[in-house]
């Protein structure tokens, strides 16, 4: 336990204090700032127009109408910057000849991946909350139902911490911080695109196979309002998965 928060608040602490989440923090920042104005100067013109056309209130959803449009960017966002933070937790090491000596050292491969997960999650969760203080902010000016917006940023975190896990495994298997970052993404891009399966295969035993898969479906949920116990054990499970086999990777490379 000790090994493992010890690795875990040193990762952290290089993730967040280092030069490149401060710089990927203000691309996300920028971006999003940008994406939620121009946004919500669109929602007030429809809601005029509705209001012009005698449809009073009753169009006024601002969760499905512009919360939905700021989540589906962050998940966009999250997508590419995740990698950016993940890749120096076992690649950079491995670069900078400090993974030896994490391998030499009284932990187990196990608690090395346990802390580098906490490091990524926590380093991807900030992220998040910076996202979650835009439309936070609206309550400022307007009510609004909190539950689905609660419930799709409980759907963010979930889909951040498996990025983070993706992440962490491409980093494993190369000492290129470049070509982990791009195997990140193809791995990421992948589990959205096992949608479109459902298109192709016949039987409703390899539709509904496909629809599990599916990282869009889950997400999509949560942004309804819906919590699902499928979808957390979905999110668990990649995790876990992910966790594995970057522990069978730090475990094989202590017998060469």
């Amino acid at each position: 336990m000790r090994g493992f928060l010890t690795i875990g608040w040193k990762d952290l602490k290089g993730i967040l204090f280092n030069p490149i989440f401060f710089v990927v923090g203000g691309c996300c920042t920028t971006v999003w700032g940008f994406s939620f104005w121009t946004g919500l100067r669109r929602f007030i013109g429809s809601m005029q127009m509705a209001a012009m056309m005698g449809q009073g209130r009753g169009g006024m959803d601002i969760h499905g109408g512009f919360f939905v449009q700021h989540i589906s960017l962050v998940n966009l966002i999250l997508l590419l910057a995740v990698p950016a933070l993940t890749m120096r937790l076992i690649a950079e090491e491995k670069k900078l000849r400090t993974y030896d000596l994490l391998l030499t050292s009284p932990v187990t491969a196990t608690q090395i991946v346990a802390g580098k997960l906490f490091a990524g999650i926590g380093a991807a969760f900030a992220l998040v909350a910076l996202s979650f203080l835009y439309p936070v902010s609206m309550a400022f000016f307007t009510d609004f139902d909190w539950g689905p917006l609660i419930s799709s940023y409980l759907g963010l975190l979930f889909l951040a911490a498996g990025y983070v896990a993706i992440g962490i495994f491409c980093s494993s298997l190369t000492e290129s911080v470049v070509l982990a970052v791009v195997a990140a993404l193809i791995l990421n891009v992948g589990l959205w695109f096992l949608g479109t399966g459902t298109d192709i295969v016949e039987g409703t035993f390899s539709t509904a196979l496909f629809e599990h898969l599916s990282i869009g479906t889950h997400l999509v949920g949560f942004v309804k309002g819906t919590v699902r116990v499928s979808s957390i054990v979905f999110f668990v499970s990649l995790v876990a998965l992910y966790g594995f086999l970057t522990q069978r990777v730090i475990e094989s490379s202590r017998w060469r």
